[in-house]
């Protein structure tokens, strides 16, 4: 039996698969716990218990751990060889600017289509990655969605008035995996089960760092 991933762990594991990343080093190199530590602000204690739960027994004492054989067993968490198809609700320049997101290559995400219902974009395409993606009219999602049923992701990028109802539909047309960017919190319709939403308000975080900085750090400097 599939051993269950708490999303705590997923995220961390997501946050380790990042710096790998960025760091670009060779197959052959090796890393340790204390320098994903320094990378990720995860403790390396922290480190080594994730990789002891998930079963990665791929490091060396005084060595850490093999940065070809951690890649693929991470990504092999985090499903990334398998790849995820999406498309994007809203075409505005928050729309646009996340299917152009170059990292999303890396990490095998293929926004396929973008909807909105402005007719002067309709009808154009978002260039990504050399390939041409459309720009659709949001009354032909459903036909779209029945002829590429593998598409189980969307990202929400519309006004704020419109984004539950639109969530609502995307649910209602068999989408299982929603991360809204908008202003609003969503929530799942009733009876939707196995519905996942990440509500990522760049508002919330805005204020969160705000806070941080100057309520915490002055209250820290006392």
């Amino acid at each position: 039996m599939k051993k269950k991933i708490s999303l705590r762990v997923i995220r961390r594991i997501s946050f380790y698969y990042e710096a790998l990343l960025k760091l670009n080093l060779p197959d052959d190199h090796y890393i340790s716990s204390t320098q994903l530590e320094d990378i990720t602000g995860v403790s390396c204690n922290q480190v080594r218990q994730d990789f002891f739960y998930l079963g990665i027994s791929i490091g060396k004492q005084k060595k850490g751990y093999q940065v070809k054989k951690l890649f693929k067993e991470l990504k092999k968490i985090l499903s990334i060889d398998t790849g995820a198809d999406v498309i994007v609700i809203g075409a505005g320049r928050l729309g646009r600017a996340l299917s152009e997101y170059k990292l999303f290559k890396v990490r095998n995400v293929n926004v396929k289509a973008l909807f909105d219902v402005k007719e002067e974009l309709v009808g154009n395409f978002v260039h990504v990655f050399g390939e041409e993606v459309p720009i659709m009219h949001i009354d032909d999602l459903d036909e779209y969605l029945k002829q590429h049923s593998q598409i189980r992701i969307a990202l929400l990028t519309v006004p704020e008035h419109s984004a539950q109802a639109l969530l609502d539909k995307l649910v209602n047309l068999g989408i299982k995996g929603i991360v809204n960017f908008t202003p609003r919190i969503l929530k799942r319709p009733e009876g939707a089960m196995g519905v996942q939403i990440v509500n990522d308000c760049i508002g919330a975080s805005l204020y969160k760092i705000v806070y941080q900085i100057y309520h915490q750090g002055i209250d820290k400097a006392k």
